[in-house]
This record gives C-alpha cells, sequence and structure tokens, in this order.
C-alpha cells in the first residue's frame, strides 16, 4: 500500500509493519493461552478473524484457538472451562488507522470500536464475564478494515496484516 511521504513521492508500507514490538508483547502467551477469533467472512475484512483463526496452529498445547464467528457469546463458557492465564480477542475494529494496522483495544472501548453490527451480543459484556470467571488477562487485538462490504475475501493490506499475525501465532513455541 503507497503511503505518501513528500508531495509527489511514495514509499511503500510493509504490513510486517503493524506488527509492532508493543504488538507482539501484548500477543505473547502467557501459560495456557486462548486465541479467539471473531468476525464475518462474508463481509469482507470483517473475515479478517476468522482467517487467522483457521490457519493458526501452535505448536504448545498451552495454546488453543477458538473462532468465534459472528456469536462469541456461544464460546464463553468453552473459554471458561479452558481456564486461560491469557485470552487475546482478534476482530476487524474502526479505530482510524491505515487498512491492515493493528491496534490493542482496552475492553471498555470494545463497543465502540469492533464491528458491532456482526455481533448478536455485546463483546464487553460477553468477555467481561469471561474475564472475572477465569482471572485472565485479556487483550483485544483490533485491524481496521478497508471494506466491510458483503463480499468474501480480505483486502490486499488486511490479507498481508493476517499473514504476519499467522506467521507469528505459528512461530511461538
Amino acid at each position: 500500500m503507497p503511503r505518501k511521504n513528500k508531495p509527489g513521492t511514495f514509499a511503500l508500507i510493509n504490513m510486517s509493519d503493524y506488527l509492532t514490538d508493543e504488538i507482539k508483547a501484548a500477543i505473547a502467551p502467557k501459560g495456557r493461552t486462548l486465541l479467539i477469533t471473531i468476525g464475518n467472512s462474508l463481509r469482507g475484512d470483517d473475515g479478517v478473524g476468522p482467517f487467522v483463526g483457521e490457519r493458526v496452529k501452535f505448536k504448545s498445547p498451552e495454546c488453543r484457538v477458538i473462532n468465534a464467528c459472528t456469536t462469541p457469546e456461544n464460546i464463553a463458557q468453552t473459554a471458561i472451562d479452558f481456564k486461560p492465564g491469557k485470552i487475546m480477542l482478534l476482530d476487524a475494529a474502526h479505530f482510524g488507522g491505515r487498512p491492515g494496522e493493528l491496534k490493542i483495544i482496552p475492553l471498555e472501548l470494545i463497543n465502540r470500536q469492533t464491528v458491532i453490527s456482526t455481533h448478536s451480543f455485546p463483546l464487553s459484556v460477553t468477555f467481561s464475564i469471561v474475564k472475572e470467571d477465569t482471572g485472565a488477562e485479556l487483550v483485544v487485538i483490533g485491524v481496521e478494515p478497508a471494506s466491510m462490504e458483503y463480499a468474501e475475501g480480505l483486502t490486499p493490506e488486511v490479507k498481508e496484516s493476517a499473514l504476519s499475525l499467522i506467521e507469528h501465532f505459528n512461530n511461538i513455541k
């Protein structure tokens, strides 16, 4: 994706640059770790969560992925039963960044920044309960979408960012 440097000049942004040290630290496993991916694969970039969830293969049995799709409230008990030390939620989120950009979003802000229309129950309520019942650290990873139109597949910017996340998670030992 081109980024304008000076008038008339462009530089390419490497999407893996979105996987900053801050993001890597926030998504590092902590004991039993659960990655919950959220989204609708039929709504363009809202499918980033399921796209990642279907491709992450953690090497450690202490780490697990649950692809919650559009009903994360339905997996709350499964998350609680796993007894994680850390829960990571991954979803498309409008936060004003560049398409594909990653951001850690505080739980209290997720209903304003995630794609609410695809979730049947507020994420903050569901995961406040899960956090309370497990005592787990909770990290919400938002990916800035480029398009939320009814379409299958991710835009190139979001796909590149998703592939960086997949590679990162698949290389965790």
